[in-house]
């Protein structure tokens, strides 16, 4: 599952109710964005007790990401947030993990990437996205890249750009050559997603409704790499109600039918 929790959510009360949106969901892994106050370690501590999960932080210059697991299910190795400050405007949190309980031990570990792309210029958040291609790749290619990716789906449908906030089209949308041009949007990130041969899960299942309460678009998002989409099950929207201006999202995976003939070297 992943969950904007749209920012302040721990100072009015918002966080409490998003809690108990993600138990009815009860995800094995949580991609999560917008979770400045979870970088506090006692605040993370009783995120985790209120969740029922392990938690990590990345570090970021605006705004953390973070992942939670269920440690019955998930054995974390280790955490990469390497470039998560100095290349990125919100950063990433890629823990990877050794999943439990297979009949056949994957070959490579599962990279869970929680991440929050730029809002504010496709194409910065389009090199934001190759960065993200690479760390998933990076240990074999067993990879979910999902959070808040704030721009265009590849083949998603024009949306009604008049009724978009003018700074939000001029960071999604493709330049005009005059005003009386029609607006559309820029899919370069999506393009990026396709070129490292994700599969976008919403897209996947056919579901393009809408993440982003306020801006129109399915911004939130979930991309696997091709060892995953075979395992891929469900998708599903989520509704936070007033916790988040955010849908969540929630996805089925069965790692036993994970192609590991996709696994490849990092070089």
């Amino acid at each position: 599952m992943s969950q904007n929790a749209q920012y302040g959510a721990d100072k009015d009360g918002r966080w409490e109710s998003m809690i108990e949106v993600i138990g009815r969901v009860g995800p094995h892994l949580l991609f999560l964005q917008e979770v400045d106050w979870l970088a506090d370690p006692d605040k993370a501590d009783a995120a985790e007790k209120a969740l029922g999960l392990r938690l990590v932080v990345a570090p970021s210059r605006n705004l953390n990401t973070a992942v939670a697991w269920n440690p019955r299910v998930l054995e974390l190795l280790d955490t990469e947030t390497k470039y998560s400050v100095s290349e990125m405007h919100h950063g990433y949190c890629a823990p990877r993990f050794k999943p439990l309980g297979l009949a056949r031990e994957l070959p490579a570990s599962l990279v869970a990437i929680s991440t929050h792309l730029t809002p504010y210029s496709a194409e910065v958040a389009a090199q934001e996205t190759q960065l993200l291609c690479a760390r998933a790749y990076r240990y074999g290619g067993i990879a979910i890249v999902a959070g808040d990716i704030n721009h265009c789906p590849l083949d998603d449908p024009e949306i009604e750009w008049e009724r978009v906030q003018p700074y939000n089209r001029t960071s999604r949308c493709l330049p005009r050559a005059s005003k009386d041009e029609p607006w559309r949007g820029n899919r370069i990130v999506g393009q990026k997603f396709r070129d490292g041969e994700f599969t976008d899960v919403g897209a996947h299942f056919e579901d393009r409704q809408a993440t982003g309460k306020a801006g129109l678009l399915r911004v939130d998002q979930a991309h696997v790499t091709p060892a995953l989409r075979p395992a891929l099950r469900s998708y599903q929207r989520v509704d936070p109600g007033p916790a988040s201006d955010h849908y969540g999202i929630s996805w089925e995976l069965d790692l036993a039918a994970t192609d590991t003939t996709c696994i490849r070297a990092y070089t």
